[in-house]
Parts: C-alpha cells; sequence; structure tokens
C-alpha cells in the first residue's frame, strides 16, 4: 500500500529523550509481548532519520 505509515520503535529511554528534547512526539507506548521491554513507537520520517544520524554520532555511551 503507498499510504502505509513506516514506524520506529525505540527501546532506549535515552534515546527517547534526546528525540522528545528535538521536538519529536511518540505515537504510543507499549510493553513488547516477547521480552516485556517497554518501547515507545515513533512515526520514522525525514527528522527522525536525522536525529538518529546524529544521535549515531553524539551518544553517550
Amino acid at each position: 500500500m503507498e499510504n502505509d505509515v513506516q514506524l520506529f520503535p525505540c527501546y532506549s529511554l535515552p534515546l527517547r529523550d534526546y528525540l522528545m528534547s528535538n521536538g519529536l512526539r511518540y505515537k504510543l507506548s507499549a510493553l513488547n509481548e516477547n521480552s516485556r521491554k517497554k518501547m515507545w513507537i515513533f512515526i520514522d520520517n525525514d527528522k527522525l532519520n536525522s536525529l538518529l544520524m546524529e544521535w549515531k554520532k553524539t551518544k553517550p555511551i
């Protein structure tokens, strides 16, 4: 389908905070059924991809 929305599951609290501090908002939060880890679902778009590339360059250890 052409109108499918791509989603990005985020399992990292520091990454979630970074994305939110840069103006993104997650669409929902949930527990992964298999791992029982909390995740935040963001819409995959150009801004998210740009922030993820910046995160890879500068993320804290």
